[in-house]
């Protein structure tokens, strides 16, 4: 095993192993052979989406490898009610699948329509958030509880008193 110092790369070395008698040599993978094999890869993949006007120009499509489209008005599609929608073409299969629509980008949820809610109306809710810690009633009382120095429950300053505390006699 031995390492070299590639030319024009001073903080790089090169790691090259041979077999006993020196007749074969083989090199670890370099930063420039691993980018040469990501380079390789995606050269393969289509630079650009395909932009259609409708349904009818995608169908009339052919691709012949996996593909995404825009379909500026895919309101032939029975599930896309107004607006663009993005598919994907999955060759083995020679079937479209959306991916997105453009109808959702401004959604407007109402809480009718939310699956699963809770019964309550959203001004229920929001009042016993808001009253979350009010106590109409019994603040004064509350303020009241308290403890000591020696870290005994205290009420208006002394420790607690019980109603029958000296009527009756031991």
């Amino acid at each position: 095993m031995f390492f070299v110092a590639p030319q024009g790369k001073p903080n790089y070395i090169e790691i090259y192993v041979s077999n006993t008698s020196g007749t074969a040599l083989k090199r670890l993978l370099t930063d420039t052979d691993i980018q040469s094999l990501i380079d390789a890869s995606i050269s393969g993949l289509a630079g650009e989406m395909p932009i259609v006007a409708n349904i009818a120009a995608r169908n009339a499509l052919s691709p012949t490898e996996n593909t995404q489209v825009l379909v500026l008005d895919a309101t032939g599609d029975a599930t896309v009610a107004s607006g663009a929608a993005t598919y994907i073409y999955r060759f083995s299969t020679t079937s479209w699948i959306k991916i997105s629509e453009a109808e959702s980008l401004d959604l407007i949820l109402q809480w009718a329509n939310i699956q699963g809610r809770p019964i309550s109306s959203p001004s229920a809710i929001d009042t016993a958030v808001s009253n979350s810690h009010v106590h109409n009633g019994n603040l004064s009382q509350l303020n009241k509880i308290g403890e000591n120095a020696d870290g005994l429950f205290t009420y208006n300053n002394a420790l607690p008193k019980t109603a029958w505390e000296g009527t009756i006699a031991w």
